[in-house]
């Protein structure tokens, strides 16, 4: 139990979900948004976002330094909305998409 405890107690989640469980190939960087403004509700807001390319994004995440990164199935999906979103306005502001690399960073 007391590990279990600990468990539930260390970082964000239980690994299972996130950005980070993605393929570098099916992700994509994105910036340009505002520091300091993260929850829940500005990730579902940016997955539709990023849906809006006609293609299903599986997950999105904001992180405080105003970056972040959304997962699609396929390659070519992750593709297809890095370039139709990037420069698009997102809360009002451009934000910045492209192909995530293989450190975690954009190409």
């Amino acid at each position: 139990m007391f590990n279990a405890m600990m468990m539930s107690m260390m970082g964000k989640g239980s690994g299972k979900n996130g950005l980070r469980s993605f393929a570098p190939d099916l992700k994509v960087w994105v910036g340009g948004m505002p520091p300091n403004n993260v929850s829940k509700e500005i990730n579902m807001k940016l997955k539709e976002h990023m849906s809006s390319a006609g293609v299903n994004c599986l997950y999105a995440e904001v992180g405080k330094t105003g970056t972040g990164g959304a997962a699609f199935k396929t390659n070519s999906d992750a593709q297809v909305a890095c370039a139709a979103l990037n420069g698009s306005l997102f809360q009002g502001m451009p934000i910045q998409c492209d192909l995530w690399s293989a450190q975690g960073k954009k190409v």
